[in-house]
């Protein structure tokens, strides 16, 4: 979409924006008066910083950059700015307030960028964009698995830099993800989100949006009241656009992609509720029921409870943590049951629900964590529950087994679940660790608590 139809379309339908898109040109000073506007208006909504990365950047805007310094930044590192880029940093703000932790100004940008300084007047045009449309999945895996394998440190830079060409990272989101803006390639102008863990099986993200639109948008939706946990994963469309690409989408992955999008929604129309209420398609495995939950509690549970009853029992294991906290205890007794129920698939995540419950017992859940059918995963999760637990101290026996048993783990989850927890029954046991695992920093640093909290002190080792 350009510039011009983005504007007519957005602005006028968000309350309280009193800029209209008749009111400026594109890329003038009305345009940076309307952004500045926005920005402003978001911190004042969002006065507590409760919007992730708000309190970093605080809704403030740099001060602005000359155009001769913009040029001088692209003949030093022969490069040419997206024009919106280029307004933003000269009208607008050098960095400051936007999506995420904010935007870097052009110098921290300089730094953050790396391979920056590595090309020469050549690559302007000469070496393409790696991050491109038409740059498939089995082409970022196999480079990422060839990076993988290099252990010459030139041969590694210098695929790096092929794969770095075009990008510049302008924010980030935290950890290993960063916000990338492209100057050339099919995404030129347009923003792009990475993980720099570079996992061949996951790629980087094309938001599909240009600078402006993925930042103007970013406020909106605040303005809007809208969740921007996930801002430029997620569609942002409205509701019945959602709806009607739903109607029409034939496939699993892209159904599942249109009701995530819904997530940014704090509240919806009672349309949306009932499509959402009337959805049983196997496909979607319970996520309309979560979003339910998040929108309308009441139907949510409704949907939930004949899933739960009927023949949708794995949809409603799929979404209960989903479910508001005051409403987990009513369904304890069933979906305890449900543990031990074989045709029942991820039971990890069933574990959690029950642990997320105020009435959780070990004695409901200690059989599946001693059942050696079960996987060691399933087991692990289910003793680390059962360290949650009030009547755990009546299972010291089962934590004994554990402990002393063959399996690391199983072993390590029953000591941390007792270790906060005097019983003077475990000191045995937990001498007996002592020998077995006094190598192993993991388990001496939590048996040194076991011991602590019993009132002793550690033994001298044989």
């Amino acid at each position: 979409m350009k510039l011009s139809e983005w504007i007519k379309k957005c602005v006028p339908k968000k309350a309280g924006i009193n800029t209209s898109s008749s009111a400026f040109e594109p890329l003038s000073d009305a345009h940076a008066a309307y952004i500045k506007n926005l920005v402003e208006m978001a911190g004042k909504k969002d006065a507590g910083y409760k919007v992730f990365g708000s309190a970093k950047h605080k809704y403030r805007l740099n001060p602005v950059i000359t155009l001769d310094a913009v040029h001088q930044f692209e003949n030093q590192h022969h490069l040419t700015l997206p024009e919106e880029y280029v307004f933003f940093l000269t009208k607008v703000g050098n960095g400051g307030a936007g999506p995420y932790y904010g935007l870097y100004s052009l110098e921290e940008l300089e730094r953050h960028t790396e391979y920056l300084g590595s090309y020469g007047e050549g690559d302007r045009e000469g070496m393409p964009a790696f991050i491109d449309s038409s740059m498939c999945m089995a082409e970022w895996s196999k480079t990422m698995k060839k990076a993988e394998e290099i252990t010459d440190d030139e041969e590694y830079d210098a695929m790096m830099k092929q794969v770095c060409s075009g990008l510049l990272v302008i924010g980030t989101q935290g950890c290993t993800y960063d916000n990338l803006l492209m100057w050339k390639g099919s995404e030129a102008g347009k923003m792009v989100y990475i993980d720099w863990n570079l996992e061949p099986e996951y790629g980087p993200f094309l938001t599909g949006m240009t600078f402006l639109e993925w930042y103007g948008h970013f406020f909106l939706e605040i303005l809007a009241g809208h969740d921007v946990t996930s801002y430029g994963y997620l569609s942002l469309k409205t509701e019945k656009e959602l709806i009607k690409d739903y109607s029409e989408a034939a496939e699993a992955r892209e159904k599942e992609g249109i009701l995530t999008a819904f997530y940014r929604f704090t509240e919806a129309d009672p349309e949306t509720i009932e499509f959402l209420a009337g959805l049983e398609d196997a496909d979607i495995d319970g996520k309309q029921t979560a979003l339910l939950f998040q929108l309308s509690p009441e139907r949510g549970l409704a949907v939930f409870e004949k899933q739960l009853r009927g023949n949708r029992q794995q949809a409603a294991v799929s979404c209960a943590r989903k479910m508001p906290e005051q409403y987990k205890d009513r369904y304890y007794p069933e979906m305890s049951r449900l543990l031990y129920c074989t045709g029942i698939q991820d039971k990890t995540r069933l574990l959690y629900f029950l642990g997320d419950c105020g009435c959780k017992r070990a004695a409901d859940i200690a059989g599946f964590a001693m059942d050696e059918a079960n996987s060691c995963g399933d087991r692990k999760t289910a003793v680390y529950i059962m360290g949650k637990c009030p009547d755990k101290t009546d299972y010291i026996p089962l934590f004994r087994q554990l402990m002393r048993g063959d399996s690391y783990w199983l072993a390590h989850t029953a000591l941390q679940a007792m270790a906060g927890t005097p019983c003077a029954e475990l000191v045995e046991t937990y001498s007996w660790m002592w020998e077995k695992y006094k190598t192993d920093k993991i388990m001496v640093s939590n048996l040194e608590t076991a011991f602590k909290t019993c009132g002793i002190g550690t033994p001298v080792r044989k």
